[in-house]
């Protein structure tokens, strides 16, 4: 209608709000036997919105939150449509970039030009925040966020997040998701484990008790100030559980204030006058910084006794309480310590001295952020740490806490994104849902995600079963606790009243275990390993053997009590337990062992996930020693008192990434977080082993096994700019193309041109070979394959890799730019590919495939556009020069190498619409919905397109399995974007002009926000089943003239549409288009005349088959031998060349 007022603006809904009050003010009667039909309502399922800013571009809503239905209140991330002052590069018209990736400085909110951008960005952010509050009065927004991320921080009933969708600026919806610590103290049996090849601690005295010595962090030291000061002047932040400040590895040992002279951070301990918050603490040069960002976990609920917090200390800054930065779990203290923790030579543990350790960049300065409760970690207050971690100058991140895996509607990882864009290198853990594939979290590119594996030591013993038969039964098993002699063992069941079964799931009752050895299996379904003895010792357990069902990881808790814990299988163990009387038990305390470094853990969660490869690269994640808090509140933490444990996971293996980066980042200052990442990974070692001796992968290590000695001194780096990164989002052909140190080619049709840029980095001439390590027909070709580089120079390396040989699937292998210098260090980057056909096909047969010499071969070539695009094509067949090619056939040509042809294949071709005609749908008219109980989809407004996802059907011949409902009375196919939303320029089909593959009843500027409803659903009689879209009563735009129509679509393999009519009141003067489209907009109808009671039947024709090129030729010898013909196709819709090849054996 073009008397509209203002700009339209189009919400693309994603959930269901249930609002009882939306009106059906138009009475219809059912058609006859509604009785015998059932009705299920349908959830709309996803969002598109176009933006302009570019990380509102990137972002995408999360589809689990939107399909939410019910009114629990929740706390969402919602993405505005501005970039955050940390990624912003200009485009807003007066406000100058602010990113420190384009200004060459880092942010600071005093530098006018980011003054000015805040500025802009708080009132977008302020009038986002009065839209939402008066689209959903009961939404409480908590925070904005424009320094990282861009956006809001909101509390709502679930069912109403989607609505967020319909207020302008907003570009995405995300779940505020509440994340956890990812050390591996809670069950998580799995099937792989680290291999010991154990020396007794007698002849091992100078086994390293820390992982510094394995990763080779002990031979940067001395180059990078010693011991104590190596990594000095670089800030490590750590998103964590708090920190115990007092903590030994945290002492200032004369370091350098790191940073400018005048920069102050927060040191949030409170003033010791507040017993909630424990005793004060001035930060040094060493903890120079702590803060506590827990508002979203404050506002979720109380904090446990002992956290930390005060939830009567409200102010405006704190509304829901404040709590300090020190540590009551244990697990912030012992990354923080990892990654830059202070040389110490006493490290008591449990009675035992088990020093001396270090963390990886001992004379690196720490913040720690405390992000996470006992009850875990919200994103919003992990988004409000990295918003301060870029302030503070922090030049590394580690965040050993899960979440991640959707890049692309993950808030934090979205912040890190700002981050990288910052300056900061970014750490995070794998997870520790390994070993099966496409468990890793972290998908971001620009995120160094770390899985985790052995060093070279472990603490173990021997443990001695004797029965007063004399039977006897010894294994190995892991322990850093005290032993036990002689000490009677007894098995769960056999104690009177117990009933926590063989997993000791229960506590004992007090004085059960008295002096009593308990044996209990790993596992249940409940209760963590530490929580097996803590139960234990409550009886009065003298000790406990933990033992493995399967082949598993074992670990090294802080027990309550002495523990042991045995590898499986453990049948062996069980048949002893079972066959003989009087059993006793005997063990040592746990000493050094060395063991076989380099396996992967069980527990270390593998790839692949999203696009790019990951994880990047593997670090000791197993029995780590490092800090602890003495006042820990968890079970699974251990007893209290203990400054340092030996614990496992990949929030373990992370903080050995983030303290290498921090020692690279001391050796190379100007170096970007791209860079350092690709020091990592490229300087990694492969000789990476599963549990059975296998070599591993790239989806378990990554690029391979990190090493500090060589990430500090790479040959060349590889890097890439976070506006690359933001470019990529929406570009999915050429994704590969990014300067990754990784190639992850999915798919590989045949084979594939890419390109990787080296830039020398060693401070001299170096000269380099390049070559590749491959498997199973994979080939590999980089040009050039030589080169010569003066110190900074760069070259640019294209990449060939060739399927055509390898079967379909998934192969692995890799790239190394080595230098000719022995000295120097080579660059290995590991590759993946995922051999699958492409969009347009390529056969090549011939028969027969043996023959002798001077026989005849046909060959028959035949490639078939399966894409609704043309593809303009080229196929060349080359022979080998042994081999003739004639007899070419036309539409090719004979070349002298083979055959050739030229042209464009046509698209597919789209159904058309034969037919509208006058007809009722199965049930014999309209049916209203709401007579089964169907609720109004809410949010519906003015205009919106909501989409759903539906069983799949039928239309012109063609699957589908999405319907997009739009305001304006029609439904688009396959679902719905903001291009296909059109109220008023109403088509008459056929319109190539989106919207395209519409089915429309009634296509007139509508209103349902005026009044009337819109449900979905689908129907059954107990044999067929139809999708039904119901408007009811909704009136025409700026009127009370009420329309009630339907939209039917049958089912399954049979194709059916219906439109179906209620009472119509008409359009209000304004166009109307009734008839049905296909899905480019090439053939349609219209009909005239809907009417009250009436319907139609639409029935379409199913598609032409995209343009085929088929060609023959023949080919001979005659020389004995075998010949590879190999037909290949390129065209721009698919990413490098699809290939085919055919081997002849030519006989004598």
């Amino acid at each position: 209608m073009n008397t509209r007022r203002g700009p339209k603006f189009l919400a693309v809904i994603g959930t269901v709000i249930l609002i009882s009050g939306l009106a059906t003010s138009q009475a219809t009667a059912a058609a006859p036997g509604a009785s015998r039909y059932t009705a299920t309502a349908l959830t709309p399922t996803s969002t598109i919105v176009s933006e302009k800013s570019a990380s509102g571009q990137i972002a995408r809503s999360d589809p689990a939150l939107l399909a939410r239905t019910d009114t629990t209140p929740v706390n969402v991330m919602v993405k505005l449509d501005y970039d955050a002052a940390a990624s912003y590069q200009g485009g807003v018209a007066g406000l100058a970039a602010t990113s420190p990736q384009v200004t060459g400085k880092r942010l600071n909110k005093s530098d006018p030009a980011v003054t000015s951008y805040l500025r802009h960005a708080d009132a977008e952010s302020a009038n986002a925040s009065k839209r939402i509050r008066a689209a959903v009065p009961a939404a409480k927004v908590l925070s904005s966020f424009t320094l990282a991320y861009g956006g809001l921080s909101v509390r709502l009933p679930a069912n109403q997040a989607k609505a967020l969708l319909e207020i302008p600026g907003v570009s995405a919806v995300q779940q505020d998701s509440l994340q956890h610590p990812t050390a591996d103290a809670e069950e998580s049996v799995s099937l792989a484990v680290p291999a010991s090849t154990s020396t007794s601690s007698a002849r091992t005295a100078s086994i390293s008790s820390d992982t510094t010595k394995f990763i080779g962090a002990n031979k940067v030291w001395p180059s990078l100030g010693g011991p104590v000061k190596a990594g000095q002047g670089v800030i490590v932040g750590v998103l964590d559980t708090g920190i115990w400040p007092e903590h030994p590895s945290l002492k200032d040992l004369g370091l350098a204030k790191p940073g400018p002279a005048a920069k102050t951070w927060g040191c949030d301990f409170g003033t010791g006058t507040d017993a909630a918050l424990g005793a004060s603490f001035t930060c040094n040069h060493k903890l120079i910084g702590a803060y506590a960002f827990l508002d979203t976990n404050l506002s979720a609920g109380a904090p446990k006794a002992g956290e930390y917090c005060d939830v009567t200390l409200i102010s405006t800054a704190h509304p829901f309480g404040t709590c300090s930065a020190r540590d009551s779990d244990g697990h912030g203290t012992h990354t923080s310590t990892t990654a830059a923790g202070d040389p110490v030579k006493s490290v008591p543990l449990l009675g035992v001295d088990r020093g001396p350790i270090s963390g990886i960049a001992p004379g690196a300065s720490v913040i720690m952020y405390r992000v996470c409760l006992e009850s875990g970690c919200f994103g919003s207050d992990s988004v409000r740490a990295i918003q301060q971690a870029i302030l503070d100058g922090v030049n590394v991140i580690n965040f050993s806490i899960s979440g991640g895996a959707s890049a692309y509607t993950d808030p934090v990882e979205l912040a890190f994104l700002d981050a990288y864009a910052a300056g900061i290198s970014v750490s995070a853990s794998a997870g520790n849902s390994g070993p099966g594939t496409g468990t890793a979290e972290h998908a971001g590119p620009w995120v160094t995600t770390v899985a985790a594996s052995t060093s070279d030591r472990a603490f173990e013993s021997s443990m001695t079963l004797t029965s007063t038969d004399g039977a006897t039964f010894s294994k190995v098993g892991s322990t850093i606790t005290a032993g036990v002699t002689g000490t009677p063992v007894v098995l769960p069941t056999s104690v009177v009243g117990y009933t926590g079964s063989d997993f000791c799931l229960q506590p004992f009752a007090a004085g059960s275990l008295v002096g009593k050895v308990v044996v209990c299996e790993r596992g249940g379904g409940g209760g963590g390993r530490v929580e097996k003895g803590y139960f234990a010792s409550l009886g009065g357990a003298a000790g406990m053997i933990l033992y493995n069902p399967t082949v598993s990881d074992t670990e090294t808790d802080n027990h309550f009590l002495p523990a042991i814990h045995l590898d499986g299988p453990n049948d062996a163990l069980v048949a002893f337990l079972a066959a003989h009387p009087g059993i006793t038990a005997t063990w040592a305390r746990g000493e050094k062992a060395t063991v076989r470094g380099d396996v992967m853990a069980g527990f270390s969660s593998r790839g692949p996930v999203g696009d790019f490869l990951k994880p990047d690269v593997t670090a000791p994640g197993v029995q780590v020693l490092a800090g602890n808090t003495p006042t820990p509140i968890g079970i699974p933490a251990g007893p209290p008192g203990e400054l340092f444990q030996a614990i496992a996971g990949t929030s373990m293996s992370s903080p050995h990434s983030a303290g290498i980066s921090a020692l690279v980042k001391a050796a190379h200052p100007t170096w970007t977080p791209g860079q350092i990442k690709s020091a990592l990974m490229t300087s990694s070692v492969q000789d990476v082993v599963e549990s059975n001796g296998t070599p591993a992968n790239a989806w378990d290590e990554g690029a391979g096994s990190l090493r500090a000695n060589r990430a500090v001194g790479p040959t060349v780096t590889f890097d890439v700019p976070a506006s690359a990164y933001v470019a990529s989002a929406s570009d999915l052909l050429n994704r590969v193309d990014l300067n990754l140190p990784s190639i992850n080619a999915n798919p590989l049709t045949g084979a594939l041109k890419t390109f990787r840029t080296a830039q020398n980095v060693s401070g001299r001439t170096q000269t380099f070979d390049v070559g590749s390590t491959t498997a199973d027909g994979l080939e590999i070709t980089v040009s050039p394959s030589t080169f010569t580089l003066a110190p900074n120079a760069k070259q640019k390396l294209k990449i060939i890799i060739d399927g055509t040989a390898t079967s379909d699937g998934f192969h692995f292998a890799s790239l190394t730019v080595r230098p000719r210098d022995s000295a120097s260090i080579d660059a290995v980057l590991p590759v993946v590919v995922n051999r699958q056909p492409g969009l347009v096909p390529l056969t090549q047969s011939c028969d027969p495939i043996s023959l002798l010499r001077n026989g005849i071969a046909g060959c028959t070539v035949t490639a078939t556009n399966t894409a609704p695009v043309p593809a303009v094509a080229t196929i060349k067949v080359t022979a080998p020069g042994k081999l003739t090619v004639s007899g070419v056939s036309a539409p090719a040509h004979r070349t002298s190498t083979g055959a050739a042809w030229s042209g464009t294949l046509s698209p597919t071709l789209a159904p058309t619409v034969t037919s509208i005609v006058a007809g009722t749908n199965p049930v014999g008219g309209y049916l209203a919905l709401s007579t089964f109980g169907i609720a109004p989809v809410a949010g519906v407004g003015d205009e919106t397109m909501t989409n759903f996802t539906v069983p799949s059907f039928q239309y012109g011949g063609e699957t589908y399995t999405g319907v997009g409902v739009d305001a304006n009375g029609y439904v688009v196919v396959g679902g719905g974007t903001s291009q296909d939303n059109e109220c008023c320029l109403v088509q008459t089909f056929p319109n190539p002009i989106r919207p395209n593959n519409v089915i429309a009843p009634f296509w007139t500027d509508l209103n349902p926000a005026a009044g009337g409803a819109v449900r979905v659903g689908t129907l059954t009689d107990g044999v067929n089943h139809w999708l039904v879209v119901d408007f009811a009563g909704v009136p025409a735009f700026g009127s009370s003239v009420l329309n009630t129509f339907e939209v039917w679509i049958q089912l399954g393999a049979v194709e059916g549409q219906w439109l179906s009519y209620g009472t119509l009141g008409g359009a209000n003067g304004q166009p109307l288009s009734v008839g049905a489209e296909n899905r480019d907009g090439s053939s349609g109808a219209n009909v005239t005349g809907a009417a009250s009671g009436g319907g139609y039947v639409i029935t379409l024709a199913p598609p032409t088959p995209g343009g085929t090129v088929s060609f023959t030729y023949k080919a001979s010898s005659k020389q004995a031998g075998k010949y590879d013909l190999l037909a290949s196709l390129t065209t721009p819709i698919v990413k490098g060349t699809t290939t085919a090849r055919t081997t002849l054996t030519v006989s004598k």
